[in-house]
């Protein structure tokens, strides 16, 4: 590529830098391959790439999942990595350097984990098998899926039912496809499955994976057993028995009936029927038997029954069962009860259960309600009992030492209105305990003992007792711990028998020892006896003795001293004295004041307590309060009236006298006797009051006036009376007498009321009202039809109707008029016979019959048979039968005798779902008489039309990104059945992918469960079954199929990784370079997408992009030497409408120019050089350096000394090294050289450069000043003067002087050719544009001036001569030095080896 002008200026300092750079520069990009486990920590150690010295790293564009350092040029983990959600577990990346940039491209192999477990598409499926379903019956199940791949995937030769299965009713059959991925896995039944044992299943199978370790899936299978009518009704009881009273009401419930059906649904549906023979009848669905007639125990004592259960499965099954009904008669039986007998122990507390006695009652209710009490044997207030539970309880503490037997006589007596009552005993043996203290007899012994008597010299013997039985009262003696050691020593005291002597010969002259029981208070008061009885005159005044509670205390001193209280009973009528134990009354008494006291107990009682310092003991005291006869007999009215006939005999009871008084004993003990007795005609019972007749009544007295006198028997006697009228009345003596006993007559039934049809008589021989005779009728006269006059006739008082009774045998009685009226002896009878009439239509059991038959019955099936009862005699009820309307199809006949309907046609329940038949019954009368009822027939519907859809197939349009819950499509069938034959239920019965839809069981509307992805599935194809609820069902399908619109909802996604493309430089324009492309799921404009190149670095546009294809094309030039990496950012825009609803993609693609032969080298060394001339042979004396910004061979340069002196200067080819061959000739000023440039490339390019090697030499040219400055500002093209230098001979100004600059520098680093001189003007020009900011603020320029035609010797002035020139650059804002930029900037210098 020529450059000219300004820019082969521009381009020459940008070759200055890239020469200092391409030492590190490589001929071509590196690949490179990591591998890397997913799920590793944040930071994890990928790779390290191919690095070079000083060069910094980075990625084409940012990763989530990756980073470089920089420096390292390590690759590590930036996430964490799941390789189940990569679209590639490849991952390409691109590592550019820093520049100049060279690409590496690394290649990521993400290396898979065992880290899923399988995975169901449904976590729990319901299936379902019938429990008929033979072994070998099966359905589908889905199969597992696993994210990971390979070795770690699904195994699907491992599927197992781990739980659930423990009856072996089910097992899997896998078929695995050939290539191992992928299986069809069956849940068969093994057989035997009994829904009634196991309706439910619910099975867990279980898929493990490949891995290492192995993980896991689980699916749960809830197999739903479905019914079959396999088992006919149970009843709960083999045999139901039960007791009914023969009065219950008819319509009362005597029995529950209750069976049940292991099926379910209509196949349990249970309907109950008896036999027929028994008063009762069952209600067919609630199975409870009801009385339909009166009972009758005398008649019949028991009934037993045979009960039908039926289902309503198709075909029915039916059970039985036997009850057995018991009728009860009346309340005659009297409680019965046992003798008991317990044994408690008498430290129990007070209200402890002691026994519970129970009566039995063969009555019911009250009857047997039963009240215990007790009668005897508590006298000590010891016990209690429960008056309706009959639980004996303890009410105080119990004394064994007091009393160790109790009998008690218990009562039970029931409730009824004549109450019967019976007795048992109670025998309560109390044992002991031990809480009785032994007590000695005395507290203090003395005993004598003559000295040196012989060892075992008995001294006494003690005695103790103790109230106690057993080993409770079994004592034993032994020393008291406080006696010392030593003197228990010199005696020995029998354990057993209390036996005190000496245990060694004492050694003392005759001297008594005492030997002293010393006292502790281990005794507690004792009363005696431990219960008291005193009595106390009631009335007696306040501070009247009683009695004294005395107890003794066997302890010496305070230990012995007694002290006493009232613990419990009535305080404030008692006062016991606490050192005597005396106890008087506090208020006067009277024994009829308390009743609450006689109802309990007839006495007080006090407990006290004897205190003998902190040890007590307690007696109860008893304490009857005598009467005084202070209350006289009382009669509750003080007149009483009664009526009495003049007949009654000698001993007639007429009245008894009833007097109380609430004294006791003879204070209360009353007896009567008469203060008044008309001629001494009554007489009194003394004690009973019982008042009856000592002779007969006379009639001529009308009443007589009785006074009765009651006494008690107490001192002083009291007494009160009663005055008793006795009325008398006159005797019939004489009974009325028919004058024949038997009597029959007949008469139409259609006689009239108020018709007398016959007459009876009677005559008494009495007088007056006492012969006047009365007629009634008290027996046969059903419904009270008849009636009598009291002349004796009869007549009739209702209507009759033969009918209802053809016959009646009516007892008649006569009856006189007197106060006590007789009766005949004996009673008439009159036989009544009825004699019939065609009066009664016939007469159907129902007004309306209701028969139903299905559609699909046989011709000639019988209905049911219509009976209609006509209640005449003979001709008149005999009933014949015919079809008046609704027959006109001819469809059923009926016969005419019997009643019997049957079908003769056949029946379409969709032409004709029901008829009414007017059934007529004729009797055979002479003026015949009919009645009618209707016959109605429904036509059972048969399940023999399947649902029909309108349609055959539905197609329907949904967006994918429909909500769930939303309705889909509905579907609607009919059935020309009825009932539940038309109940519908929808299904999906097939392709509804992983339960995506679900439908309404009920009503047909589809729903989405699950979204749907247009870009998974567009397409959904479901069968839509509609079944009916017929036995057997018919079902019918129809397809509904759903198309998935789509939604822009996915992005569009350029493959994964980096995209890098490598291209030679000097393409034309318009070159294809690549072509990246997006995909994007979704639909039509959705997924249909527009590319364009967002941003382009370097700057310049050198790229562009076919919108439509994604084609990468050249749009500029490309020169590598320009850049040779290009990073472009490529968008992809899908066409979704409107437009903010787009989506897009962004993508990195990193483009790698490599390089063409199309640079020359350039020189960049100094073309002038000063040497000494006396410089050895053999010395270098400069590099001369070119560059060639082309890459590789293309820029490898290679040099050669083409012209000038050969034989005292020698060049290296490769390092341009010029050496000194020969000795430099002193006299000589300069000599040139031309060397060339060539480079490696195929098609070689070269260049040249003239080299003046100046030799030193002293008295040269004076230049004007020894420094110049200079400005200038930098972006100023190449050829501008900077400034012209001045110098000139000694010599004179003839003297030619030229001028040849030897280097340039900035700082203490060479630079290149930046700047010219004219070598015969001395002015500076820029060889370059200057950048300050890529360049260098200083630079200092070396220049030296010779004079060309001096001779040998005027040479060496040049030396002298040697002058720095610093050039200042200007910016436009302000002076800068140009002084060490560039150094700090690219560090280089072409003069160092």
């Amino acid at each position: 590529m020529a450059l000219t002008g300004r820019d082969l200026g521009r381009f020459h300092l940008i070759l200055l830098m890239l020469w200092t750079l391409s030492q590190y520069s490589s001929s071509s990009q590196v690949r490179q391959e990591f591998q890397v486990l997913e799920e590793q920590p944040f930071g994890t150690y990928v790779g390290t790439i191919e690095t070079r010295p000083s060069f910094t790293y980075r990625f084409s564009e940012n990763h989530k999942l990756f980073a470089i350092n920089g420096t390292t040029g390590v690759i590590y983990t930036s996430s964490v990595i799941d390789r189940e959600i990569l679209q590639s577990n490849v991952i390409n990346v691109v590592v550019l350097s820093s520049q100049p940039t060279y690409p590496t491209e690394v290649r990521i192999v993400v290396l898979d984990i065992n880290d899923n477990s399988p995975v169901f598409p449904d976590a729990s499926i319901v299936v379902s098998f019938k429990e008929d379903a033979s072994s070998g019956r099966q359905v589908i199940l889905d199969t597992a899926t696993d994210s990971d791949i390979g070795s770690n995937g699904v195994d699907h030769t491992t599927y197992r039912i781990v739980n659930g299965n423990e009856q072996r009713k089910f097992r899997l059959d896998i078929t695995v496809n050939p290539s191992g991925e992928g299986a069809f896995c069956h849940l068969v039944s093994t057989g035997g499955l009994d829904r009634e044992i196991t309706p439910f299943y619910q099975l867990l199978i279980e898929v493990e994976d490949k891995g290492d370790p192995k993980k896991f899936g689980y699916l749960q299978v809830n197999v739903t057993i479905q019914d079959i009518n396999d088992n006919p009704p149970m009843f709960d009881h083999d045999q139901y028995q039960t007791n009914v009273f023969e009065d219950t009401a008819v319509g009362s419930s005597v029995l529950q009936i209750t069976a049940s059906d292991q099926d379910e649904g209509a196949n349990a549906d249970i309907r109950y029927f008896l036999d027929e023979g028994t008063p009762f009848q069952i209600d067919p669905k609630a199975g409870t038997i009801v009385i339909k007639e009166r009972l009758d125990y005398e008649s019949k004592k028991e009934y037993s029954m045979t009960i039908h259960a039926m289902d309503n499965g198709v075909p029915s099954l039916s059970g039985r069962s036997e009850a057995t009904i018991k009728l009860l008669d009346v309340n005659d039986n009297d409680p019965v009860e046992v003798m008991y007998r317990v044994d408690i122990s008498e430290d129990i507390p007070k209200g402890s259960y002691i026994k519970g006695v129970s009566a039995t009652d063969g009555d019911s209710g009250q009857n047997a309600n039963l009240r215990y009490s007790l009668v005897s044997g508590n006298g000590l207030g010891w016990f209690a009992i429960s008056e309706n539970s009959g639980l004996v309880t303890s009410a105080a503490l119990l004394d064994r030492e007091v009393a160790s037997e109790i009998v008690l006589n218990i009562s039970a007596k029931d409730q009824g209105l004549q109450p019967k009552i019976s007795y048992t005993k109670l025998i309560v043996n109390i044992t002991d305990v031990n809480d009785q203290v032994p007590t000695f007899t005395q507290s203090t012994y003395h005993v004598s003992l003559v000295e040196h008597s012989p060892a075992g010299a008995e001294l006494l013997v003690l005695s103790a007792s103790d109230d106690d039985l057993g080993a409770n009262g079994t004592i034993r003696f032994s020393f008291d711990p406080e006696t010392p050691s030593s003197v228990q020593e010199l005696f020995r005291l029998e354990v057993v028998s209390g036996r005190l002597s000496t245990a060694t010969e004492l050694d003392r002259e005759d001297q008594g020892i005492n030997v002293t029981l010393s006292d502790i208070n281990d005794n507690r008061p004792v009363f005696y006896p431990v219960q008291y009885f005193a009595n106390v005159k009631e009335n007696e005044p306040s501070g009247s003795f009683i009695t004294t509670a005395l107890a003794t205390d066997p302890d010496l001193g305070g230990n012995g001293t007694v002290k006493y209280i009232i613990s419990a009973g009535d305080t404030s009528k008692f006062h016991i004295n606490s050192n005597s134990g005396k106890i008087t009354t506090l208020v006067p008494l009277d024994r009829e004041e308390k009743t609450a006291y006689q109802l309990q107990q007839p006495f007080y009682q006090l407990k006290v307590i004897a205190r003998g310092g902190e040890v007590t003991g307690e007696a109860l005291v008893n304490i009857t309060v005598k009467d005084l006869n202070d209350n006289a007999p009382h009669f509750i009215h003080t007149t009483e009236h009664v009526s009495a006939v003049e007949n009654w005999r000698t001993g007639h009871l007429i009245f008894q006298a009833k007097a109380a008084d609430p004294d006791e004993g003879t204070n209360g003990m009353v007896v009567y006797s008469l203060k008044q007795n008309p001629k001494g005609l009554f007489h009194i019972h003394e004690k009973h009051g019982l008042i009856t007749l000592t002779g007969p009544l006379e009639l001529t007295t009308s009443s007589y006036q009785v006074e009765v006198l009651a006494s008690d028997m107490g001192v002083p006697l009291l007494t009160s009376t009663l005055m008793l009228t006795v009325s008398v009345y006159d005797v019939n003596d004489n009974s009325p007498m028919f004058d024949q006993l038997s009597y029959e007559v007949i008469i139409l039934e259609s006689e009239p009321v108020n018709s007398r049809f016959f007459k009876v008589e009677a005559t008494d021989k009495d007088s007056g009202l006492n012969g006047e005779v009365m007629y009634d009728i008290v027996d046969g006269n059903t419904a009270n039809v008849f009636g009598i006059f009291p002349d004796g006739q009869l007549y009739i008082k209702a209507e009759l109707d033969r009918e209802v009774q053809d016959r009646y045998n009516l007892v008649l009685v006569a009856t006189d008029r007197a106060v006590e009226p007789l009766s005949a002896s004996v009673n008439a009878k009159v036989q009544v016979y009825i004699q019939d009439i065609n009066d009664n239509p016939p007469k159907f059991t129902k007004d309306i019959y209701q028969a139903s038959i299905s559609e699909s019955a046989q011709n000639m099936t019988q209905l049911l048979r219509v009976s209609a009862v006509d209640v005449d005699e003979s001709k008149n009820g005999l009933v014949h039968y015919h079809i008046k309307e609704g027959n006109e199809e001819s469809q059923f006949t009926i016969d005419s005798s019997s009643g019997q309907v049957t079908l003769v046609g056949k029946l379409d329940y969709e032409v004709t779902s029901s008829y009414s038949l007017k059934m007529i019954a004729v009797d055979s009368g002479a003026v015949p008489l009919s009645s009618s009822c209707m016959l109605s027939i429904s036509i059972q519907d048969e399940n023999d039309n399947s649902p029909s859809f309108p349609k055959s197939a539905i197609s329907v349009d949904v967006l994918e990104n429909m909500r769930i819950g939303e309705l889909v499509a509905s579907v609607t069938a009919t059935d020309s059945d009825s009932g539940h034959n038309t109940d519908i239920t929808y299904s999906i019965t097939a392709t509804n992918n992983h339960g995506t839809f679900s439908i309404s069981p009920n009503t047909g509307s589809i729903f989405l469960v699950k979204k749907m992805d247009f870009e998974t599935q567009s397409f959904y194809k479901l069968n839509i079954t509609a079944k009916d609820n017929g036995r057997p069902p018919r079902s019918s399908t129809i397809p509904v199929v759903i198309h998935v619109r789509d939604f822009n909802d996915n992005p569009p996604i350029f493959t994964p990784g980096d995209i890098f493309k490598s291209i030679p430089e000097n393409m034309p324009l318009s070159a294809s370079v690549m072509t990246i492309t997006a995909h994007d799921t979704d639909a039509d404009i959705n997924g249909q997408l527009e590319y364009s190149i967002v941003q382009q670095t370097p700057r310049g546009g050198h790229f562009s992009i076919d919108s439509s294809s994604g084609l990468i094309f050249t749009n500029k030039e490309i020169d590598r030497e320009f850049s040779n990496l290009f990073e472009l950012t490529v968008k992809a825009t899908d066409q979704a409408v409107p437009v903010e609803f787009r989506r897009f993609a962004l993508k990195n693609v990193t483009i790698w120019v490599t390089d063409l032969n199309d640079n020359v080298p350039t020189f960049v060394s100094q073309n002038a050089l000063v040497a000494e001339s006396t410089i050895v042979i053999g010395s270098i004396l400069t590099t001369v350096v070119a560059f060639d910004p082309d890459e590789g061979s293309n820029g490898e340069v290679e040099y050669e000394l083409v012209k000038g002196d050969s034989d005292t200067f020698i060049m290296d080819r490769y390092s341009g090294d010029i050496r000194l061959a020969s000795q430099l000739v002193p006299s000589r000023l300069i000599y040139s050289l031309t060397v060339s440039a060539t480079d490696h490339g195929s098609d070689r390019k070269t260049s040249r450069t003239e080299l003046a090697i100046i030799l030193q030499g002293a008295d040269g040219p004076v230049f004007s000043q020894p420094k110049y400055i200079t400005i200038l500002k930098e972006g100023q093209p190449p050829g501008t003067n900077v400034i012209s230098l001045d110098a000139s001979s000694p010599r004179g100004s003839a003297t030619k002087v030229e001028f040849f600059i030897v280097s340039v520098r900035s700082g203490s680093k060479a630079m290149g050719r930046l700047f010219t001189i004219g070598r015969h003007t001395g002015v500076i020009q820029t060889a370059a544009e200057l950048d300050r900011e890529q360049g260098s603020d200083l630079y200092l320029v070396d220049v030296y001036a010779i004079e060309t035609d001096a001779s040998h010797p005027r040479t060496q002035r040049a030396e002298v001569s040697s002058a720095f020139i610093s050039l200042l650059f200007l910016e436009g804002n302000g002076f800068f030095t140009l002084w060490s930029m560039a150094s700090r900037q690219h560090n280089w210098n072409p003069y160092s080896r």
